[in-house]
């Protein structure tokens, strides 16, 4: 495949782009509620603090790849589990990156079809989403890349200025002196906050690729502070604007921030629909790269089957599994799920492969880690 066959060089602009399209997606419309329900007035804080984690797991899984520089996950998932146990751990990162796009497809046509296109079927609308996700992954991941670096920044730019004037009728009144009911609520909402922090993850993958290795941790951590200050924004103005109890009770209480901007609805009846009209590309580039990493995934564990053949087999199956829900409730426990495996991926995991790196190397396995800190 072209886009393999030429090795692709990421330099660390395109990591940050790449890391920051991944995490952006469908799950900043929904994250207020989730960030609220413990935290209420502090959901800011839990917002932070759930980024400072994320950073966290990044060095833990920066610490891993450095040992392995010019390996992918896959290739030493065998080496320090075995085989039978490498190869189980590879077919579960495959399944995650799948369900991950699975969840995220259903949810992006859910919200689709109720703003935008009523009287569509959702099978109409998430079949035509796999058929643009297809096409850009077809040539490999250089052409994902460069799809993220152009469309991105201003895509993002745009939003940011389209919510600042919802905080032009916002009611501060809302806002609170931190830690008023103690750091318990804070910490309680942290677990279904850092769901939306998953993405940076595909360091693991796509490590051997980043041309500067030492900048890799660096470009990953700028795109994880960025991304929360983008959700620490969107909470915040949900906050001011709607209220907890508000944000609480709503699907997608970004998109109910949105029908509260007068200023855009004095030109445009809906305002909601521009809002979804600038969030689509952002949902579309982490299903586009969570798509592409499940072929990868694959194909790196079984590399007789071509990437693309991989890709030619998982698009229907990703159909199929998206239609299986009856409802919106039902998809949600299923991304819960997916959210649970993400965060097993990016602690405990790289947690137990430095623990198997640091007895292999005493039973002199696995050579001395080089004073340069194996950055390579």
């Amino acid at each position: 495949m072209q886009g393999l066959e030429q090795r692709p060089a990421i330099s660390p602009t395109q990591l940050f782009m790449l890391a920051f399209g991944l995490i952006v997606g469908v799950g900043f419309l929904i994250m207020p509620r989730g960030a609220m329900e413990k935290a209420r007035e502090d959901a800011w804080l839990t917002v932070i603090l759930a980024g400072m984690c994320a950073i966290l797991s990044l060095w833990l899984i920066t610490r891993v790849a450095r040992m392995f520089p010019h390996d992918t996950v896959f290739d030493y998932n065998t080496k320090l589990f075995g085989s039978i146990i490498g190869s189980l751990f590879n077919i579960l990162w495959g399944l995650y990156f799948l369900f991950f796009t699975v969840t995220g497809i259903r949810v992006m046509a859910e919200v689709v079809r109720d703003e935008m296109l009523p009287f569509t079927p959702v099978e109409a609308i998430i079949g035509a989403m796999l058929l643009v996700i297809i096409y850009p992954a077809w040539n490999g991941l250089m052409p994902i890349i460069r799809m993220f670096e152009s469309g991105l920044p201003f895509t993002l730019l745009l939003i940011v200025m389209f919510f600042l004037l919802a905080y032009l009728h916002a009611d501060w009144a809302e806002l609170r002196i931190p830690f008023q009911e103690g750091v318990t609520p804070i910490i309680s909402a942290l677990p279904q906050t850092i769901y939306s922090y998953l993405g940076f993850e595909v360091l693991f993958l796509y490590y051997p690729f980043v041309t500067h290795k030492d900048k890799a941790f660096a470009s990953t951590s700028f795109a994880i502070v960025a991304v929360g200050l983008f959700y620490a924004f969107l909470v915040l103005g949900t906050l001011v604007t709607l209220g907890p109890d508000v944000t609480m009770s709503q699907t997608f209480p970004v998109v109910t921030m949105a029908k509260t901007i007068e200023v855009v609805r004095q030109f445009v009846e809906r305002a909601e629909l521009l809002l979804i009209i600038l969030w689509l590309p952002l949902a579309y580039t982490t299903h586009l790269g969570f798509f592409f990493s499940s072929a990868f995934s694959f194909h790196r564990t079984y590399p007789r089957l071509k990437l693309r053949w991989w890709m030619v087999i998982l698009l229907p199956l990703v159909f199929i599994l998206s239609l299986i829900p009856d409802n919106f409730i039902d998809m949600q426990t299923w991304s819960d799920k997916v959210g649970l495996v993400g965060l097993f991926l990016t602690i405990p995991y790289p947690l137990i492969m430095l623990v198997c790196i640091a007895v292999r190397r005493r039973l002199g396995h696995f050579p001395p880690p080089r004073k340069d800190g194996d950055v390579t």
